[in-house]
């Protein structure tokens, strides 16, 4: 959807530096598509889209600055199991969104990609490996003084059969997320002319380690446009880095 419309905003952003009272134009385009978390926590539905594209003409006058603000509901999926061969899994999945004017991310501030989420995932245990420590019972074999266990195992000479017990059992799990589902970036741009600008998503994320699995979906979401006037009066628009 499209839609185009006169605003008015009043906002403060940075040191002394003020959206005025002035006319523009607002854009916007997006989906009603919906992810849903189905049985087991299994993702489906949302958009097949990877971008919005939203058109917004600028007037004359100096000053001439867009608030694009891409909006998304995202959903992250991970899936790590250990069994008694994979001792370690991990998994690491996010969303980047990205926003361009014109064809370029220069001068979109304060950074022209951010990630809306992301989620590291880790589980490992020596628990299957040390499965019969961990229950410290004893074991259907037999042994003596003369008579040994299987390596890793001690005899139990007074009930005659052999047991593990070990200290070395564990369950680790790590669990890490980032998130931001509505961010606004500002861009300075031309006046007197078209522009069309982009918001683009992708998955992010190192991957998979072991027995593991991710998904990611997006949707619904929209990206809205703002055109504003600024008047600059000590400086231009500022950022910090810290």
């Amino acid at each position: 959807m499209k839609k185009f419309t006169a605003v008015f905003a009043v906002a403060t952003l940075g040191s002394g530096l003020v959206f005025a009272q002035s006319s523009g134009n607002f854009s916007a385009t997006g989906t009603g598509a919906s992810c849903v978390i189905g049985a087991l926590g299994a993702l489906s539905g949302g958009t097949g889209l990877s971008s919005f594209t939203a058109n917004i003409s600028t007037g004359s006058g100096s000053g001439t600055t867009l608030d694009i603000r891409p909006a998304l509901v995202t959903g992250l999926f991970t899936d790590t199991k250990i069994s008694t061969t994979i001792a370690t899994a991990s998994a690491d999945i996010g969303i980047q969104v990205c926003v361009t004017v014109d064809g370029s991310g220069a001068g979109v501030l304060p950074a022209s990609c951010v990630t809306y989420d992301q989620r590291f995932q880790q589980i490992s245990s020596q628990l299957f490996s040390q499965l019969t420590a961990c229950t410290a019972a004893p074991t259907t074999i037999a042994c003596s003084a003369t008579l040994p266990c299987p390596t890793g195992d001690t005899c139990d000479l007074v009930a005659g059969f052999c047991t593990a017990p070990n200290p070395l059992c564990n369950f680790d799990l790590i669990l890490s997320t980032l998130s931001a589902h509505s961010f606004d970036f500002v861009a300075s741009v031309d006046n007197k002319k078209p522009h069309v600008v982009v918001a683009s998503w992708k998955p992010i994320g190192a991957g998979i380690v072991g027995d593991s699995h991710t998904a990611s979906c997006v949707g619904p979401g929209i990206l809205t446009v703002t055109q504003t006037k600024v008047f600059n009066n000590s400086g231009s628009l500022s950022f910090s880095s810290n």
